[in-house]
């Protein structure tokens, strides 16, 4: 009989609903009486029809009877993934039993937890594996040889098999680390094929890739979607054979259906080179997060006739959700939606309390009548996973550990798994979202995140796979992630592997990843041992405080992982082991120990009061007045806003004078200094200016005589910024008189008090000591170095008092009337109720308020992408009304015979200044180039 391939003849026929009431091998009987001489299953030793895997089949159930009792009971199927697996699954069925597959490549320890737990009376193998299997077992178990059984007739067990009757026992992963086993009934795997069939179109003419072993169940949908269909199934062992093997595999075999996990297609998808005739039509992948790079992948390396396919399962339901896309699909989201419903098979997203979840967000639960029936053995794990629903008969719930959202169209979007959500620095992160970035950054082929103790505490690790060895490296994939997430989600160390392990079934084994160590990250800039005292003593102290083993003298501090928190203490660690006069900014200008080390020997030096936070060349710049006390160190928080900007607009910060010698540094004597600086880069407008928090002030009063000079403002934009007056002054003058309680903790000590007790009470009752010990231990740690590093932060005491005295005299400025229309960018949780109100007065109306996301604390820290993004609508707002205003000149100039050019603010005056800026501008004080 020749199983060859049989031309496409059969059109799609849709499951029938009443099938499932019935068993799987009622299913396949039928299949092979429609479909007996197609081919049903072939691998590099065999390939047999229908009709000799039915035959096969029943010899096996025969072979079973002869030796067991009749009634269910467990088998132990103890087989290498092929046809004599398969005939001895559908045999033990027929034979009225349920199997448990034990995959013999999985290793002898795990299956010999696996075959005890069993508890099965007979194990089925082969002539290969007989002698393990009797190593294994334990004792008293019953050994059946496929081979013993060939001579005899095949016969017909004839037993009746209900839908209600277990089918299999599959062990999958428990939270302990300890296996548990899924226990499927007959309806439940006909409903998973109907949900299958159904939505992929599967007919006689596809063939199938089983890439899975047939002990997860990520096989179940693959090897019964075919067989239950009558299409054929093809194994290929993909971890002996690789990437390349299964592309000329997928081309010679002629498959139809691809199914796999994304890191294996990732795989595949790299070896492909274009020139493969692939017979595909539809590319199916789950197990894992799918990313909006893997359908970019798809786009590139497969034919236009195959759609992409996702889905959500579980070996407890498995399909759950559905979603296809073809070239022209373009998805916004970093992560593949999970799709729509599917038959019978509802979901809510539910909070941490159980209950549904008051927005569109929350753990994804199912609801359904063919849930698994529960766990082998394990009625208390049973109990804790499987709700019932006294309201709905013959429905229960079942929580599946993944996070996700619905869209307005009822679309799910899936979040990652609810285990892979930690917290860092007290921010909540995703993992998942973070490794779909590094997916997108070019050159990173597969990027997996985990938090991992370290000598600073809890950082962030990323393990990366690159397309081509050598590139991208640390700095380069650190930047990028910058451009895209806050600073707190960006890994703190990357480790550059060849590959990432992976369990059998090709999902990433995060238990097996390599430790990262303390070894230096591979930098775009070659290693240079550092030269001189200086230079090695810079080094060292880089080394320590970044946990690393060794630094280069050109190695930049925040390519090797330095953050804003780092910083302070990199700066404190000068200061006391050299007694050098390095200033953060100095460390955002120069970030190397080489850099560094020459300017450490001037400590007398004074820094300028202009810092460059981002280099560009596309028109005028954007200047910023920083909030708090106007200090290095608020530069470094706008500095993570100005990443975010849109390329090309170069942004300068103002930084306020080393030392106000006034006690009450008057607010237009200050706006008048920072002109001055402001007009060495930048001598005619239009200007564009920005201020954050009290920093808004000092902007607004430097645009009021800016446009009193006749100069134009085209953009006031003031970020966060308290309307000043007599009752603002007053209360900054309470804080400073408390000031030695807010100093360790730098935001209001009341509101944090609120905050966590709010935190305290929401908690379990067992959980409330633990995280009371956690944030008491922050506090003494906030307490004991506040010293250094708030002396450090600000100067000293004479700096500190400095300070007060600059927030203290903007609070208290008086407004004289302006004509410059203002952007206010306000967090959605304001700290004030009148905040807005004020500011429409003054402004006479010309407001133009935003929303941002978060409160005054996070709305640059946390919320960054999503604030620049809203400066950056005012900004262009601003540039298109510049250049209409420019245009309307140009036509007035030619109208009256004029021949006088008109300025354009993105050729004159600003780019021959910023050739003078890189030497240094000819006037007071210095220019800063800082670009990170």
């Amino acid at each position: 009989m020749t199983a060859g391939r049989v031309a496409p003849t059969n059109p799609f026929t849709p499951f029938p609903k009443e099938e499932i009431e019935g068993s799987i091998p009622a299913r396949f009987e039928r299949i092979v009486r429609e479909h007996g001489e197609r081919l049903a299953v072939r691998n590099a030793e065999a390939a047999w029809t229908y009709r000799q895997l039915d035959e096969a089949a029943r010899r096996v159930a025969r072979g079973i009877l002869t030796r067991r009792e009749k009634g269910a009971e467990p088998v132990a199927v103890f087989l290498p993934t092929g046809p004599d697996l398969f005939s001895a699954m559908l045999g033990t069925l027929q034979a009225g039993k349920f199997y448990i597959p034990i995959d013999p490549a999985l290793g002898d320890g795990r299956n010999a937890v696996l075959l005890k737990d069993a508890g099965a009376g007979l194990l089925v193998t082969n002539r290969a594996t007989t002698d393990l299997a009797r190593r294994l077992a334990p004792t008293g178990t019953e050994i059946l040889r496929v081979e013993e059984i060939e001579t005899g007739p095949p016969g017909d067990p004839d037993q009746a098999v209900s839908p209600d009757d277990v089918a299999y026992v599959l062990f999958t992963s428990g939270s302990t680390g300890e296996p548990k086993g899924v226990v499927q009934s007959h309806r439940n795997v006909l409903h998973n094929i109907l949900k299958l069939t159904n939505g992929l179109h599967i007919t006689p003419d596809d063939r199938q890739t089983l890439l899975y072993s047939c002990s997860f169940g990520a096989s179940v949908s693959d090897l019964f979607g075919a067989l239950l269909n009558g299409a054929a199934v093809l194994p290929f062992d993909f971890r002996s054979l690789g990437p390349r093997r299964l592309a000329e595999w997928l081309e010679r075999e002629e498959l139809t259906l691809y199914h796999s996990v994304p890191g294996v297609f990732r795989q595949l998808a790299a070896s492909l080179d274009g020139s493969e005739r692939l017979a595909l039509r539809l590319l199916k992948l789950g197990g894992e997060p799918v990313l909006a790079s893997d359908l970019e992948l798809y786009r590139r390396r497969l034919p236009r006739s195959c759609l992409f396919h996702v889905s959500l399962g579980a070996t407890e339901i498995n399909i759950i959700r559905q979603w296809f896309a073809d070239h022209e699909t373009r998805i916004p989201d970093p992560v593949a939606p999970l799709g729509w419903a599917v038959d019978e098979t509802e979901i809510v997203l539910l909070g941490d309390d159980g209950a549904p979840a008051p927005g569109n967000t929350g753990e994804i639960a199912v609801v359904a009548r063919t849930l698994a029936l529960g766990y082998w053995k394990r009625p208390d794990l049973t109990a804790a996973a499987f709700e019932s629903l006294p309201e709905r008969p013959g429905y229960r719930l079942y929580r599946t550990g993944d996070l996700g959202r619905l869209r307005p169209d009822g679309c799910l979007l899936h979040l990652g798994r609810k285990d892979l959500q930690v917290k860092i620095r007290g921010y909540r992160v995703e993992l998942a979202e973070v490794e779909a970035a590094l997916a997108n950054v070019p050159g990173v082929r597969e990027a997996v995140v985990a938090r991992r103790e370290t000598l600073r505490g809890q950082q962030l690790v990323a393990w990366i796979v690159r397309s081509e060895r050598g590139a991208p490296g640390a700095g380069v994939i650190r930047r990028s992630l910058a451009e895209r997430l806050p600073g707190w989600m960006v890994p703190n160390r990357f480790a550059f592997v060849d590959a990432l392990p992976r369990t059998p079934n090709g999902k990433v084994d995060r238990q097996a990843l390599p430790d990262p160590g303390r070894a230096r990250p591979s930098l775009e800039t070659p290693f240079v041992p550092p030269r001189g005292k200086a230079e090695e003593t810079v080094a060292e102290i880089f080394a320590e405080v970044l946990g690393l083993t060794g630094v280069g003298a050109r190695d930049d501090f925040f390519d090797l992982g330095g953050d804003s928190l780092l910083v302070l203490e990199l700066v404190a660690r000068l200061e006391e082991e050299g007694g050098w006069g390095i200033t953060p900014a100095d460390l955002l200008e120069a970030p190397t120990p080489a850099g560094l080390a020459a300017p450490a020997a001037r400590p007398e030096r004074s820094p300028g009061m202009v810092v460059s936070l981002r280099r560009g060349d596309d028109g005028p710049p954007l200047f910023v007045v920083p909030g708090g006390e106007g200090s290095e160190n608020e530069l470094t928080i706008f500095a993570r806003l100005a990443r975010h900007l849109r390329p090309g607009i170069p942004v300068f910060g103002l930084r306020r004078p080393a030392r106000v010698r006034e006690d009450k540094p008057r607010c237009e004597t200050l706006a008048a200094t920072f002109l001055e600086h402001l007009r060495v880069l930048q001598p005619k407008g239009p200007y564009f200016l920005a201020g954050e928090c009290v920093g808004g002030i000092l902007a607004l009063e430097m645009a009021r005589r800016l446009e009193a000079d006749g100069e134009r403002v085209a953009l006031l934009a003031l970020l966060d910024t308290p309307r000043p007056g007599l009752a603002r002054a007053l209360g900054h003058r309470v804080v400073t008189a408390t000031w030695p309680l807010h100093a360790p903790f730098g935001e209001s000590l009341a509101r944090r008090i609120r905050h966590h007790t709010r935190n305290l009470v929401a908690r379990e009752r067992g959980r409330r000591w633990r995280y009371l010990l956690e944030k008491l231990q922050i506090a003494a740690r906030a307490l004991i170095g506040s010293g250094r590093a708030g002396a450090l932060s600000a100067g000293g005491d004479g700096e500190r008092r400095s300070g007060r005295a600059y927030v203290g005299e903007l609070l208290g400025h008086r407004l004289r009337p302006f004509g410059v229309p203002i952007t206010l960018l306000v967090p959605e949780e304001p700290r004030r109720r009148d905040w807005t109100g004020g500011w429409s007065e003054l402004a006479k109306g010309r407001l133009d308020l935003r929303l941002v996301p978060g409160d005054h604390a996070s709305y640059i820290r946390e919320h960054a992408a999503e604030t620049a993004a809203v400066l950056d609508e005012a900004l262009e707002k601003a540039r298109a009304g510049c250049s209409a205003l420019r245009d309307t000149d140009a036509d007035r100039l030619r109208e009256n015979g004029s021949t006088a050019a008109v300025t354009s603010p993105s050729t004159s005056p600003f780019p021959e200044n910023q050739a003078r800026s890189r030497s240094g501008p000819k006037g007071p004080g210095n220019h800063l180039e800082v670009s990170r």
